[in-house]
């Protein structure tokens, strides 16, 4: 008979024992699925964080004498994981069109300027983001919109609304034109709190928005007071600063901003480790239990495999007969593991939620990576335990088996 045959007819002779093997091999397996189930939705929910948690590294100029330039710019975006650059800018500037709003009666030049901010977007690092203040009307500067955002008691005193083109004059002769695109305001009536006297260009209601693109035609090569860059890898915070400090020199400032992503990260890290914990302990535990199942059934068998190798068989066949009869067992438990996995997946999330991890997007689920580990690791544990234990069975000499058998 062939092997094969052989370990399906050994297989159904020991109903007992196969039974005991396959009930020991689907414990562990769960065990292994389970905890492999919580390391990749840990792992896969750590990677989407990162580009989530919006870390970033602020630069602002510490004299106003050298301003971030564009060609240090460039250099910062071709830097390694940066998603995102956010250009701050700030000038004084003439209105062409309008009138900026003062209850100051003085004839100076800052009683009829206005000041510029520039951004790449303005939904970030910004008042807005900070909710000083708040978009009553229209959108916020982006990289696909460009524009200007004005406070609405700029644009009522001027009877202006969205839609409409504000000119912009620095006082040397050069202009432009940006359209109206939004309208704020402050969230606290901060307006009111104003003291009367204040110089226009001191006025928030006088403070313009205004997109980088538009305000490089104004001011060729002026620079940047900020720049504030975002990465997808907050753990790497630290290299990236200090790469970003070496390029803007000692005449900027640089600091880091990754609170919600340590905040989101501690607890997923420490569900993380407990989990490799729990799986390298599963398999240790399991390749032990195993082994000295598989070991006390080759007890029970030497007698039957010394008979084997007096009538013929090679040591390689008999060997294939275990391994088969192993395998046959550990799939069948790789299956009804699955399914057991499959339908805990909820009991597991559940767990990490109570752990208290609940502003994540993380989510379990059995996948195929899943199984695969499952199938490598279950492998490799019913392996070694089969190298344990009929190696000493093999090594023998069949005679001397025989004879002690007998004796």
């Amino acid at each position: 008979m062939r092997f094969y045959q052989l370990a399906l007819k050994y297989l159904s002779r020991k109903k007992a024992k196969t039974f005991l093997l396959f009930f020991i091999l689907v414990l562990v397996n769960t065990m292994i699925l389970s905890t492999s189930m919580i390391l990749r939705a840990t792992n896969e929910s750590m990677d989407s964080m990162q580009a989530k948690t919006n870390s970033k590294v602020v630069a602002e100029i510490t004299d106003t004498e050298n301003m971030i330039t564009d060609a240090e710019v460039n250099q910062i975006e071709n830097m390694k994981n940066i998603t995102a650059i956010n250009r701050v800018g700030q000038y004084d500037i003439f209105p062409s069109n309008f009138m900026p709003i003062t209850g100051n009666t003085s004839s100076g030049e800052d009683n009829s300027k206005v000041v510029l901010l520039s951004y790449d977007d303005l939904e970030k690092d910004s008042p807005f983001s900070d909710l000083q203040y708040k978009l009553t009307a229209g959108d916020y500067i982006q990289q696909d919109k460009k524009g200007a955002v004005i406070h609405t008691s700029l644009a009522n005193q001027n009877g202006l609304e969205i839609g409409d083109t504000l000119e912009l004059d620095t006082g040397s002769g050069q202009t432009v034109s940006v359209p109206i695109i939004g309208l704020f305001k402050s969230s606290g009536n901060m307006e009111d709190k104003q003291p009367a006297e204040t110089a226009a260009v001191n006025r928030m209601e006088n403070q313009i928005f205004i997109d980088n693109g538009s305000c490089s035609d104004l001011f060729k090569d002026t620079g940047f007071y900020k720049l504030v860059v975002y990465t997808d890898k907050p753990e790497n915070m630290s290299a990236l600063s200090s790469d970003i400090q070496n390029v803007l020199g000692n005449h900027v400032e640089v600091s880091t901003s990754d609170t919600l992503y340590e905040q989101m990260f501690a607890p997923l890290e420490q569900i993380s480790r407990v989990a490799t914990l729990m799986l390298v302990f599963t398999l240790l535990a399991g390749t032990i239990v195993v082994s000295l199942l598989l070991c006390m059934w080759m007890r029970t068998r030497q007698k039957e495999m010394a008979i084997f190798m007096s009538l013929g068989k090679t040591k390689g066949e008999l060997v294939l007969q275990v391994l088969c009869e192993s395998a046959i067992v550990f799939f069948l438990s790789v299956l009804v593991s699955s399914l057991i996995g499959d339908s805990i997946h909820t009991v597991l999330q559940s767990m990490i939620f109570s752990s208290g991890i609940s502003n994540t997007d993380l989510t379990v689920l059995l996948g195929i990576k899943d199984i695969g580990a499952l199938v490598g690791l279950g492998s490799i544990l019913v392996s070694i335990a089969l190298c344990v234990s009929i190696f000493p069975t093999l090594k023998a000499n069949p005679k001397d088996i025989l004879a002690k058998m007998e004796g």
